[in-house]
């Protein structure tokens, strides 16, 4: 089904862009995965992604977070579908000259409604002046841990408040977040690889679930790279690539397998090597990135699963990141 200028015994020693046939791109069109999408989205990110630490406490990020989650949720709308447009717009509003702590209620309530907006999916109690009993309960954390009163919440207040937000967005709403990149990766992935859809749902999922562990914990990470670490590693962690398919040139295998395991159990890998050589083609086609890149990421990636899970384990007993 693919239709690949090089073999993928080749894809290591002498890499070119690689291309799939008319046939597959008029169904990845069709699916909303063509390769002229992923590019458009690449530059596009890369236009939008100002890379910053943000202005944010850790302890005041993950609140607002989870407000927003549990508002999503009440609007009747699948939170993970929204969620992580939520997360990287409040990065991008809260590392601006334009924010102000007192106002970050008003800022939750907005990119709620901003995201739901974007879905096509009008919410529900719009018109509403009272705020949700979660919104409530965080505006009152925030003003009793900040010794601040902040800014009351209604559609009057969030009229005013939508220029600034939308400034320090650079007007700038349509980004791709997490849930969008994966959703890229593991479809056109999933067309090209018929035979190993039975494992990708659930693939999918975990990134899916890890990518949020992490985005609670980091402010401003590359959405694009991390998600396109997942999708990698998740080939590790269900046995379908070995670990020296995405090993950095500059780690060695001792390391690398440690730095995995860290993270979950690592199944051995029992397929042969010219699968796992025609798999490791499909992802960089997937991807559209040079292998040499994947790996980077790959390896960006476990290091930020391992910090991640180091936090999570000071507030539970801890369990392996991999394996939630």
């Amino acid at each position: 089904m693919l239709n690949c200028q090089k073999t993928s015994e080749e894809v290591d020693t002498q890499y070119e862009p690689m291309i799939t046939s008319e046939e597959v791109e008029d169904e990845l069109f069709r699916l909303g995965a063509s390769s002229d999408t992923l590019t458009k989205l690449k530059v596009f990110d890369e236009m939008v992604h100002k890379p910053t630490s943000g202005n944010l406490d850790r302890s005041i990020r993950t609140k607002a977070l989870r407000c927003m989650w549990r508002m999503l949720q009440e609007k009747g709308l699948a939170a993970e579908k929204t969620w992580f447009k939520a997360a990287l717009l409040l990065d991008r509003v809260t590392a601006s000259s334009f924010f102000r702590l007192e106002e970050m209620p008003l800022t939750c309530v907005y990119l709620t409604r901003l995201v739901l907006k974007c879905a096509s999916r009008v919410p529900k109690g719009a018109d509403e002046e009272d705020p949700s009993m979660v919104l409530k309960d965080f505006a009152t954390w925030l003003d009793s841990t900040q010794n601040l009163a902040t800014s009351k919440v209604s559609n009057q207040a969030l009229l005013t408040h939508e220029e600034k937000v939308l400034k320090a967005l650079d007007w700038q709403v349509e980004v791709s977040s997490m849930e969008k990149w994966c959703f890229l990766f593991f479809t056109r992935f999933g067309l090209a690889g018929w035979e190993f859809q039975a494992p990708l749902r659930q693939m999918h999922e975990q990134a899916l679930l890890l990518a949020r562990a992490v985005v609670m914990c980091f402010p401003m990470l590359s959405h694009k790279k991390l998600a396109a670490g997942l999708f990698c590693l998740s080939f590790v962690y269900s046995g379908l690539l070995p670990t020296a398919s995405l090993r950095p040139s500059d780690v060695n295998a001792t390391e690398w397998s440690a730095l995995l395991a860290a993270n979950g159990k690592l199944p051995q890998c029992r397929l042969p090597q010219a699968i796992t050589m025609r798999l490791m083609h499909m992802i960089c086609l997937s991807v559209k990135e040079r292998p040499d890149d994947i790996r980077a990421w790959s390896r960006q990636t476990v290091e930020t699963l391992g910090e991640t899970l180091r936090q999570v384990r000071m507030f539970h007993d801890g369990q392996e990141l991999w394996n939630i």
